[in-house]
């Protein structure tokens, strides 16, 4: 500093200060030598309080990498001190609390991936049953009118609602017993899958998210149809009034009652063309892969519209939001699959008979459709197109856009909410 120094005269003045702990002194002259040890001993002083402080911020930025890294859990090794901390994760899913991983404490832990995807896969079972059950109960009557306007030569029409929409949650229990497991077993394995992508070395950055996605329906649908096929077969005959699948006659030929579902299972298991049980089991397989190929392109389309409507981000947008990317999403992708949808019907309801009654059938007046079960999903594609034409491919397209608005605003509102609420459910467990 200036103080104390005349350059001109090349002497120090020391004004009360106090070097090394030694006592302090009037101002007065000092010589050559005395200067250099001043000069000495206050450059040490200097540095020694920088070194201090930079050594002090450079603990700080440690500490701080330090602990950021182990609040993100990416050490997954335990730590060899006695002392207890904790590790949590953040999910990508941002508005989800925090899940707390381990305790430092010799305790066995897992690491983030796997509790990411045991989580994943426990989230999507529970909310997966939840939204199938509902979607179910509010979409089926015009389900059913779908599938009646879709097979051929049928006499429902958009002019009639009543008649199109009589009896529209006739075989619905099955459908319910049915389709909310094989809704919870599809979630559990695509969120399982994408999860299991996301962590790996195979997926993450170094595959893209649509193709992740891609891959996790591809991978569910075939279990999800495995469980849901049999009463779909029964569903949809029993929707398009196939003969036998209404009402029940008796040996007297006498009308006993409408056909329940146990018994149109029965009928399916028992009452195929060569009376086999085996062959029934076949017949309630009818139209699987159909069924897989029909879904597949709808879901990818559904998921993938709705991702890119929602950003594509870790934070789920919020439940109205998310109500209308799914209604857009879903009725998008239905639109463009209705000509597989149609396939998919006809062979389902054609399978083990030769004729489809699609009215009273009063007087005589024949109703019915020929067999077309036993043809490829191609070939009923080219038939459809070049007998019947477009308004055929699309039979039974508004209905279906109606179900896949509600379908979709309900499965995207309530699924991301459901999840978050057992996000932290599981952290109060752990």
């Amino acid at each position: 500093s200036g103080d104390g120094f005349d350059p001109s005269k090349r002497k120090f003045q020391v004004e009360n200060m106090s070097v090394g702990g030694s006592e302090r002194r009037k101002p007065a002259e000092i010589d050559d030598d005395e200067k250099m040890s001043l000069i000495s001993n206050a450059t040490r002083m200097n540095l020694s309080r920088s070194s201090f402080i930079k050594v002090s911020a450079s603990v700080v930025t440690l500490s701080t990498i330090m602990g950021a890294r182990s609040s993100h859990a990416y050490n997954s090794q335990p730590s060899s001190q006695t002392s207890t901390t904790i590790t949590s994760l953040r999910s990508k899913n941002y508005n989800a609390p925090p899940i707390i991983l381990a305790k430092d404490d010799g305790t066995p832990t897992k690491t983030m991936s796997e509790t990411e995807t045991l989580l994943e896969t426990i989230s999507g079972f529970v909310s997966g049953a939840t939204l199938v059950a509902t979607k179910t109960l509010f979409k089926y009557p015009l389900d059913t009118a779908t599938v009646r306007l879709q097979i051929p030569n049928t006499s429902y029409g958009l002019t009639n609602l009543f008649e199109l929409f009589e009896g529209s949650y006739r075989g619905i229990s099955s459908v319910l017993v049915s389709n909310i497991p094989a809704g919870a077993v599809f979630f559990a394995i695509k969120d399982f899958t994408k999860s299991f992508l996301r962590q790996s070395s195979i997926g993450g950055d170094a595959m893209p998210k649509w193709l992740i996605t891609c891959i996790a329906v591809g991978v569910a649908q075939p279990p999800y149809w495995l469980v849901r096929n049999p009463s779909e077969v029964v569903k949809t005959r029993q929707q398009a009034g196939v003969e036998g699948y209404i009402r029940s006659i008796d040996d007297d030929g006498e009308d006993s009652g409408e056909v329940n579902a146990i018994d149109a299972f029965r009928r399916v298991l028992f009452d195929s063309k060569d009376g086999d049980f085996g062959d029934g089991v076949k017949d309630l397989y009818s139209g699987y892969w159909e069924n897989i190929l029909y879904a597949y392109p709808a879901d990818v389309i559904k998921f993938l519209c709705y991702e890119k409507l929602s950003g594509g981000s870790g934070a789920p947008p919020a439940p109205l939001q998310a109500a209308v990317y799914g209604a857009t999403s879903t009725a998008f992708a239905q639109f463009l699959t209705t000509p597989l949808d149609v396939v998919r019907n006809r062979i389902m309801a054609n399978a083990t008979t030769k004729r489809v009654v699609v009215g009273d059938d009063v007087g005589g007046n024949d109703n019915s459709a020929p067999l077309v079960g036993k043809e490829s999903i191609v070939d009923s594609l080219q038939r459809v197109a070049r007998e019947e034409g477009l308004s055929g491919l699309f039979a039974g397209v508004s209905p279906r856009i109606g179900k896949a608005l509600i379908s979709g605003a309900i499965q995207f509102a309530t699924y991301e909410e459901t999840k978050k609420s057992i996000r932290k459910s599981f952290q109060k467990m752990v």
